[in-house]
């Protein structure tokens, strides 16, 4: 089976590309974001600091400690150190690479909401963003496409696991910054987007339901391991994590959390963005379990690039 340091680094670096991606498209919609000094250099405006600081801090955290978990999952130092000098053509190189560049991009706005570095151009940050927002999107269909390549594991290769960790990643991610705006006070002037990042929210767990029929139901009807493996999820041994915590908790929980939440209040959505998250995890975690076999581990960490 896959290790959990693989799960918390599909998790991890999903939820974080997520956050980034909102981030930055959040940035592109807020053109007032930035007021001219009296040099005619453009300052970042505090409100919009005390909001943007804490989510890309956010953000940057979980894709570092993803990345993390991804060199930890290696197992040996020289492991590591050849992914990085001496890199091969594998999916678990080329998420390494996609999760360093989104962090050295992300390392700009950060500066600048955290520290407010008005030298740095102001064409260069607009540039920025877009490209935040590209590599966030890269990482996210990546952490699906990471499993869907494998074809030794019949679950895995199906066409709906890519848009299913890319509709969790979006989901996650806004759970993730929703709770980092709230738990660190930033959220006071932003109510209505924080409205409307909820509204999302709940239609991207609508369509995170529906894809996850979709995945789930495709593999019961394809047979044989895939069969077997999509039986473990709802009537086998994983029948509980699955339908409790991914789909009892992690999905239907903050639907209705969203839905009765219509003042924003921030309990709720802080609960809301807690079981989404927990979701997320176990999400991940159930693909995994359920695709996995002894027999065919050996063959999958060789299609990883890690043995």
């Amino acid at each position: 089976m896959l290790g959990d340091l693989t799960v918390w680094y599909l998790f991890l670096g999903g939820a974080g590309a997520g956050l980034l991606l909102v981030s930055a498209v959040l940035e592109c919609l807020s053109p007032q974001a930035f007021a001219c000094d009296g040099n005619g250099r453009y300052a970042p405006k505090e409100a919009y600091r005390r909001f943007f600081g804490p989510v890309y801090a956010a953000g940057i955290s979980a894709v570092v400690i993803g990345a993390a978990c991804l060199f930890l999952d290696l197992g040996r130092g020289e492991r590591a150190l050849a992914l990085l000098f001496q890199p091969t053509l594998s999916f678990i190189t080329v998420g390494a690479f996609a999760l360093l560049v989104l962090v050295a991009l992300a390392v700009v706005p950060l500066s600048v909401w955290t520290f407010g570095q008005p030298s740095l151009p102001r064409a260069f940050v607009l540039v920025v963003r877009p490209l935040i927002a590209i590599v966030a999107f890269v990482v996210m269909v990546y952490t699906g496409l990471f499993l869907s390549s494998m074809p030794s594991v019949p679950l895995w290769a199906s066409p709906w696991l890519p848009v299913l960790f890319v509709v969790s990643a979006l989901s996650t991610g806004i759970a993730l910054l929703v709770c980092a705006v709230v738990l660190t006070g930033a959220g006071e002037g932003f109510a209505a987007t924080l409205d409307r990042l909820r509204k999302i929210d709940a239609a991207a767990i609508v369509c995170e339901l529906v894809v996850l029929a979709l995945f789930v139901g495709a593999a019961y009807l394809g047979g044989g391991t895939a069969q077997a493996s999509a039986e473990r999820l709802v009537q086998g041994d994983l029948a509980a994590p699955f339908l409790g915590l991914v789909v009892a908790l992690g999905l239907i929980a903050p639907f209705v959390c969203e839905v009765l939440n219509r003042k924003g209040a921030a309990r709720p959505a802080v609960a809301a963005g807690a079981f989404v998250l927990v979701g997320g995890f176990f999400l991940r975690w159930c693909v995994s379990e359920a695709g996995m076999a002894v027999d065919i581990a050996a063959s999958v960490m060789a299609a990883l690039g890690i043995q």
